[in-house]
């Protein structure tokens, strides 16, 4: 019993091991497939189809591409893709038959390849040539001094070996003179042998130093510029051609808006530019690609502040003057970009345009507006060619016919010329960032100008610039001062304000002034004529609503007197 037990057990581990060996052999083989799978690599290459480009910086660039898979693991590898994505942002989209195990970035640059010309391939070969004539030489040289040296030697030992011991002088007599002569022979054979090689070292001096005075002249192909791949690990179910679109975040682009302001004053029409100047530096090219201009910015933080309980304590003053920091919008967030130029007879400006507003056809006519509740997006459809060089290129959105309402304003105290100013309502339908604006008056650039739509006003208002046909002069007519006997002083003060229009049209304008406000009860100031103008005495502001038929001259005069201390001194109040 216990040996029919024994052979079962035998058997029962036999098949066991048996089962081990076939389990581990089909581990084997498919671990085996697997790595071979793995080995298999998909070169396609990536097309840039749309670029959504943000407001400051930061671009999501959508590509599309196609390539053939095999059935299994293998590795797809997109060319002409970004030199800098965001890989954190990647977003892929491909068959249901297809899996990402994995994805990564890469920067690939090919080696340079020189392809010589003709000129040098003849020389090269030339070259060649010689050396293997040199080492001809070289290894006859070899054979003749190795028998000189055996001859050498058989003369020294007088020609005994051990064949022949005995040797009479008679015969040694007439073998050391022959093989004298032989050895002589054969030295001038070696001589003549090193004359050539020299001669052909000088040849091959020659060509060489033909190719170095060659080889400045002659400029090698360029290295191949970097492109950027997006290598992916994927597993296919089936073999056949798949779509794959992907798209990602860069920094490296971005744009800024800008306007022109087109006005004729012979109808007083008011038409608005809108522009984009957009830059790229992704290291890809964009080669018609359809735009969309987004107002919104992805690099502003989107968490929203918490207040914290805010705390006060006493505290000794400072007795030095607290310098305020200087803050200059969007200079962080705009990418550099090019000063333009544009020749007219007020002066030059620099620009660098696409191309596609010099058409009759209007970008207006393929643009589509779509707003959402954090942004608006322009989307162009157009295929738009912008490098990346960083240059800035002029892209037109759209511009329309605005009504506008104009007058003049002018503080004279501050600057002597008038300012032509426009007014829009209802602006925030214009969907309108903050840029610069060109002003051009009946074809004619007369400077520049700062859009700023950032402002809580129902009119938005625009400097035109300077209006050089209106004459404006400010002067002091009157000055005097007395003290009373309480020992106080009183110094009084008269302005007069002259305005002329010297234009063909009348004109509406808003003419400011002020008068000195008081902060301290030691000082007491009061403003004796106002000169019929629109008081505020918490500014201390006087406004005129001025009205000017053309050739028409007005005067404009406003009091004031102040009183404080005879022994302490005021500070400068013209």
């Amino acid at each position: 019993m216990r040996i029919k037990g024994t052979t079962c057990d035998n058997n029962l581990n036999l098949k066991t091991t048996n089962m081990k060996r076939l389990i581990l052999i089909a581990v084997l083989f498919y671990s085996g497939h697997v790595f071979a799978q793995k080995k298999d690599t998909v070169y396609a290459n990536a097309s840039l189809t749309n670029a959504t480009v943000y407001f400051g910086y930061g671009a999501d660039l959508k590509h599309t591409g196609k390539a053939n898979l095999v059935s299994g693991m293998q590795q797809l590898i997109f060319s002409n893709v970004s030199l800098y994505p965001d890989i954190n942002t990647l977003q892929i989209s491909c068959p249901e038959n297809v899996t990402i195990l994995s994805y990564s970035h890469r920067i690939y640059s090919k080696p340079p390849v020189i392809v010589p010309p003709p000129t040098y391939q003849k020389s090269y070969d030339s070259i060649k040539a010689y050396q293997k004539q040199i080492a001809a030489h070289s290894n006859e040289q070899n054979i003749k001094n190795d028998m000189v040296l055996r001859i050498t030697k058989l003369i020294e030992n007088n020609f005994i070996t051990p064949e022949k011991k005995n040797i009479s002088s008679e015969e040694l007599i007439k073998l050391t003179a022959y093989y004298t002569d032989k050895v002589s022979v054969l030295k001038q054979q070696v001589f003549e042998l090193e004359e050539k090689k020299n001669i052909i070292t000088e040849l091959i001096d020659a060509i060489q130093d033909r190719l170095n005075q060659l080889s400045q002249e002659f400029k090698p192909v360029e290295q191949s510029k970097p492109v950027g791949q997006l290598i992916l690990q994927v597993m296919s179910k089936t073999a056949g051609p798949v779509d794959v679109d992907f798209n990602y975040f860069t920094r490296n682009a971005g744009w800024v808006p800008t306007y022109d302001i087109r006005v004729k004053t012979i109808d007083n029409s008011f038409k608005l530019v809108y522009k984009a100047m957009v830059s790229q530096t992704t290291g890809l090219n964009w080669s018609g690609v359809k735009l969309n201009l987004s107002t919104s910015n992805p690099n502003q933080g989107n968490t929203i502040p918490v207040l914290s309980p805010l705390y006060l304590q006493l505290y000794a003053p400072v007795v030095y003057a607290q310098v305020a920091d200087a803050v200059t919008a969007y200079s962080m967030a705009a990418p550099s970009l090019e000063e333009v130029e544009v020749v007219s007879a007020k002066g030059v400006r620099k620009e660098k345009s696409l191309g596609y507003a010099t058409q009759k056809l209007e970008v207006k006519d393929f643009l589509t507006l779509k707003e959402s509740q954090l942004n608006t997006n322009f989307e162009i459809d157009l295929p738009y060619d912008i490098p990346s060089d960083g240059i800035a290129y002029s892209v037109n959105i759209k511009d329309e016919m605005i009504p506008a309402t104009y007058q003049h304003i002018a503080i004279p105290k501050l600057d002597n010329d008038a300012f032509l100013i426009a007014k829009i309502s209802n602006w925030d339908s214009l969907s309108l960032l903050p840029g610069n604006a060109n002003i051009i008056m009946d074809n004619v650039y007369i400077g520049k100008s700062y859009l700023n739509p950032n402002t809580t006003d129902d009119t938005l208002s625009i400097s035109m610039g300077r209006d050089k046909r209106i004459a404006i002069n400010r002067k002091l007519v009157k000055e005097y001062n007395k003290v009373k006997r309480n020992d106080s002083k009183i110094e009084s003060f008269t302005y007069e304000i002259t305005v002329k229009n010297n234009k063909k049209q009348a004109i509406d304008m808003n003419l400011s002034d002020q008068f000195p406000i008081s902060q301290t009860k030691e000082i007491e100031v009061t403003l004796t004529d106002s000169g019929d103008a629109e008081v505020d005495n918490e500014t201390g502001f006087l406004k005129w609503n001025v009205k000017l038929k053309p050739g028409e001259s007005k005067k404009y005069r406003f009091s004031y007197q102040v009183k404080y201390p005879k022994d302490r001194i005021l500070q400068e109040l013209k």
